[in-house]
């Protein structure tokens, strides 16, 4: 596993990098021909992507060659999925969402979210830790609620619950299965607690919405071990163009876990989203 301290600079890494949540500034539905602030050209819904129409002083460039007319942008779902450039050092990328429309992702490198940010805050160190044993159990059958979605809204599927305790308090929570991770499945953990609130109502606060925790999903039933250090902000914590889940009643722990990620900051410590 990578150490701490790695993963820390890597998440402030992501955060600002060019494909990093900072940098998306709009996630629209293309349902129907329109235009896409804040890009060039012409958008519209067609098997496998989207269409865009544009001349060539639009400056929009789909995989290398200047657009001059009608093209297809392959969504992230094909063999091959399209790269778009912009004026301004502006991106795009196409997410398969639905067969009434894709999603036209908008990358902003140099973006006012970008320049602002200085580091991701953390929860200090806690001298007696924050790891706990809890025990998997595989559950098939179960149909994930609407609200249990990835960043671009789509559903992510109940794997199974794990039982931990913490802080005396014994809880059952719901797991769902997240993206392989460098091959490997993952169970993910959408959790809300008791420094999950507004900054201004309390500055001790961690993001309001919740947070995941991530961990390898066994083969079976298993004994597991959760360190709620790795617990990480979800990408709506750092752009509203996200969506975010609301955790599960369940997963609502009802005591302080004063451990991980705690808000986006800029250079006055000031909460970034």
């Amino acid at each position: 596993m990578t150490d701490l301290a790695e993963h820390v600079a890597a998440r402030d890494a992501w955060a600002r990098s060019a494909r990093g949540p900072l940098a998306l500034v709009n996630a629209q539905h293309v349902d129907r021909p329109q235009p896409v602030w804040p890009v060039a050209g012409q958008w519209a819904p067609a098997p496998g992507g989207l269409t865009v129409t544009a001349a060539v002083s639009d400056g929009v460039v789909v995989d290398g060659v200047p657009v001059d007319g009608t093209v297809l942008v392959a969504g992230d779902t094909a063999v091959v999925p399209s790269t778009v450039a912009f004026a301004d050092g502006l991106a795009g990328t196409v997410h398969g969402r639905t067969i009434d429309g894709q999603v036209l992702r908008v990358w902003d490198p140099a973006s006012d979210a970008v320049s602002r940010f200085a580091r991701i805050a953390r929860f200090g160190p806690s001298p007696e830790g924050w790891v706990t044993t809890g025990r998997y159990e595989p559950r098939s059958g179960l149909e994930a609620p609407g609200h249990l979605t990835d960043a671009a809204g789509d559903a992510l599927p109940i794997a199974g619950t794990i039982t931990t305790t913490l802080d005396g308090v014994t809880v059952r929570l719901t797991a769902v299965r997240s993206a392989p991770f460098h091959g490997r499945p993952r169970l993910q953990l959408i959790v809300q607690d008791g420094t999950s609130a507004l900054p201004e109502d309390d500055p001790g606060s961690s993001y309001s919405m919740g947070r995941f925790l991530y961990l390898d999903e066994p083969d079976g039933a298993a004994d597991v071990t959760l360190d709620w250090e790795w617990l990480v902000l979800p990408p709506c914590a750092f752009s509203y163009q996200y969506a975010c889940p609301v955790p599960p009643e369940e997963n609502r722990i009802p005591v302080s876990v004063t451990a991980g990620e705690r808000h986006p900051v800029d250079t006055t410590g000031a909460v970034l989203h």
